[in-house]
């Protein structure tokens, strides 16, 4: 297993729709990648991490929680062409943060609960309903497949501002 590195905004992967997972790549190599982003995302530490932030345009996703629900014990999901099936009306406003976009918080409204249906790495079929925490995590890794970052839901202004100050950092950084 690696710790890939992961891509920060605007970085023009973070922009671009995800392809579908073909067929053909369900194998011991997915398997490996999946393992080598929730390897990512605890070591960052994050609780949900897409494929375009370590730079794969494929459609592709690992969550953890913290709440065990997964076939194994533990909290943690990987979710190969995940799709959301449904939506509720009610929804919920949530803090985020994004591990492409440190140092930014976003308020964002998400549908409270969802319904999802995703493929393991063996090509197996899974459908679940999420609540909450969980499904703000989901929708939040999924915006991600479509090319959307927190970033994209800030003001033009904030979204100056941020860029900014990040290419101030990374200037001082580099003297």
């Amino acid at each position: 297993m690696a710790i890939l590195p992961i891509l920060e905004a605007p970085h023009p992967v973070l922009a671009a729709k995800a392809r579908t997972v073909r067929e053909e790549e369900f194998n011991d190599k997915l398997e490996a990648f999946l393992a080598d982003m929730a390897e990512t995302m605890y070591a960052a530490p994050g609780v949900g991490l897409a494929a375009p932030q370590v730079g794969d345009g494929r459609r592709i996703i690992v969550v953890d929680s913290g709440v065990a629900d997964a076939e194994d014990g533990s909290g943690l999901l990987k979710m190969v062409n995940p799709k959301i099936l449904a939506r509720s009306e009610a929804t919920i406003e949530w803090d985020e943060t994004c591990l492409s976009v440190p140092e930014l918080t976003v308020t964002v409204d998400r549908h409270r609960h969802i319904t999802v249906e995703w493929f393991s790495h063996t090509g197996e079929r899974f459908e679940q309903e999420f609540h909450d925490f969980e499904a703000v995590i989901i929708q939040h890794e999924m915006d991600h497949l479509i090319g959307t970052v927190l970033l994209d839901r800030v003001s033009r202004f904030r979204r100056s501002r941020y860029l900014k100050k990040v290419s101030k950092l990374k200037r001082q950084a580099a003297h």
